[in-house]
């Protein structure tokens, strides 16, 4: 006589239990589709790479000189990036300026405003300064403040990219203590 063993039943929280599993594999597969889709609209094109955003790292400190004559300043470290990739890449042309602003973003408008303070690196200029990092090819700049010291307790610093062609490009503002008082 031939007898069939037929799996016991399961308890309902084994059921749910491979439910909840099957749900967040179905869930975490959905949002590892889930992407930002945008025109390039407003992209710099220079073959292999668009700037899209500008990324400013500020050091929160002032940076001393203590050579005679020498002037202080700050350390930054600037990434561009496009929405390809995650990871920073190299600025191939335009200009790199950073606007340094007395205030806050809240007293200060870089679109307004004239800044107390520009550096400009054209695109040439910059690949002594590029550093590779886990974050893609960034750039250490260090900026000497010139001219009268800011009375403002704070600083600002923005980022701008000028293209050849084009409009302009600004991070996030950063502010800063002054240091420089």
């Amino acid at each position: 006589m031939i007898q069939s063993r037929l799996a016991a039943p399961l308890p309902c929280w084994a059921l749910a239990g491979r439910f909840f599993a099957l749900a967040l594999v179905a869930g975490l597969t959905l949002l590892s589709l889930n992407g930002c889709v945008s025109s390039d609209g407003g992209a710099l094109s220079w073959g292999g790479g668009s700037i899209q955003e500008l990324h400013l790292l500020v050091l929160p400190v002032t940076l001393k000189s203590s050579q005679a004559g020498a002037t202080d300043g700050f350390a930054v470290r600037v990434f561009a990036s496009d929405r390809r990739r995650s990871k920073g890449i190299p600025i191939r042309g335009g200009t790199l300026e950073i606007l340094g602003y007395e205030g806050s973003p809240y007293e200060t408008d870089p679109r307004t405003m004239t800044p107390a303070q520009v550096w400009s690196y054209p695109a040439a200029s910059l690949p002594p300064f590029a550093i590779a990092t886990s974050l893609g090819t960034g750039y250490d700049l260090t900026l000497p403040w010139q001219g009268p010291r800011p009375t403002n307790s704070r600083l600002t610093l923005v980022v701008r990219h000028t293209p050849a062609s084009g409009s302009a490009l600004l991070s996030a503002p950063s502010v800063i203590p002054n240091g420089l008082k």
